[in-house]
């Protein structure tokens, strides 16, 4: 049990840091997106490089926010009926919901997120969508990671789920 609880509290480290710190790239996002609206329309000229670098930072912010929003609980989720549900009922549907849905969608998500961010290292394959070419390994390696962290912070979760239906776990 000692193991389970320095697992549950070190990944839910992992994903406080990267969602307390990942967020700032959204300060770095709408900057971008000022300067290229600036540009743009008052000075006319407008960037090559602004989509780029937009679409891989919005990504970037999406994909490693999902952890910090599942260890907080800030899913969309069907309240009205867990509400109704007895509790052992309830943690019986999400540990089921876990198995059946949760860990094959992360699974693939992340063996595919692999896939593609190897094969683009070593293709050092370079964006077709703008004209400046940037490299997209860099964001593409950013995939497997995130969805890495969400695996393990559903594990963390499913982990307190079984073991509270078990009787195993009270929050310290």
């Amino acid at each position: 049990m000692k193991h389970l609880r320095w697992f549950v509290r070190t990944v839910g480290s992992i994903s406080e840091w990267t969602g307390t710190h990942i967020c700032f790239l959204a300060f770095v996002l709408v900057f971008t997106i000022t300067i290229d609206v600036f540009l743009r329309y008052f000075v006319n000229a407008p960037t090559k490089w602004s989509y780029d670098v937009t679409y891989m930072l919005g990504g970037t912010l999406f994909l490693m926010s999902i952890s910090y929003v599942l260890l907080h609980g800030g899913h969309v989720s069907i309240d009205i009926l867990r509400k109704r549900l007895p509790p052992k009922v309830g943690l019986s549907l999400d540990i089921a919901l876990h198995l059946l849905l949760f860990f094959p969608l992360i699974g693939v998500l992340f063996y595919a997120g692999t896939t593609h961010a190897i094969t683009s290292i070593i293709q050092r394959e370079l964006s077709n969508v703008g004209f400046w070419r940037p490299p997209l390994y860099p964001f593409r390696t950013m995939i497997p990671i995130a969805f890495l962290i969400v695996l393990l912070q559903g594990l963390a979760r499913f982990i307190v789920d079984v073991c509270t239906l078990a009787g195993k776990w009270e929050e310290s």
